[in-house]
C-alpha cells in the first residue's frame, strides 16, 4: 500500500502561480507520454452517475479521478511550487514528476 506523500521536487515555474498551481501543473502533466502509461491499480473512482472510472494510468493514479484523490498535492510559494507524492511510488511515477519539473522549467 502506498502511503505518506513522503517526497517532494520544486519545481521553478519562474513566475507567481498561486491557485493557479494546481490547475497549470496538471495541465504540462497531460501533454507528457508517460501520463498515460498503464498502471495497475485496482482503485476506482465514480462520475456523477455513479459509473466506475479506471484508474489504469499513471496520470489517473497520481492526479486522481473523480471519486479518488489521486497520490498528489501542491504547495506554490513564489514562482517555486512543490510536489509531493509517495517516496514509493512505482518508478514510473517519479519518472513522470522528472519530465514534469523539466517541461514546466523548459517552457518557461
Amino acid at each position: 500500500m502506498i502511503g505518506q506523500l513522503n517526497e517532494m521536487v520544486e519545481i521553478n515555474a519562474q513566475k507567481p502561480l498561486g491557485l493557479t498551481a494546481q490547475v497549470y501543473i496538471h495541465e504540462v502533466a497531460r501533454k507528457l507520454p508517460l501520463y498515460n502509461q498503464e498502471i495497475s491499480c485496482d482503485a476506482v473512482g465514480k462520475d456523477k452517475e455513479g459509473n466506475k472510472i479506471a484508474v489504469d494510468t499513471v496520470g489517473r493514479w497520481l492526479f486522481g479521478v473523480p471519486g479518488y484523490a489521486g497520490h498528489f498535492r501542491i504547495a506554490p510559494s513564489g514562482n517555486m511550487v512543490s510536489i509531493y507524492f509517495p517516496k514509493e511510488s512505482p518508478k514510473v511515477v517519479h519518472d513522470l514528476v522528472l519530465q514534469l519539473k523539466q517541461a514546466v522549467e523548459k517552457s518557461n
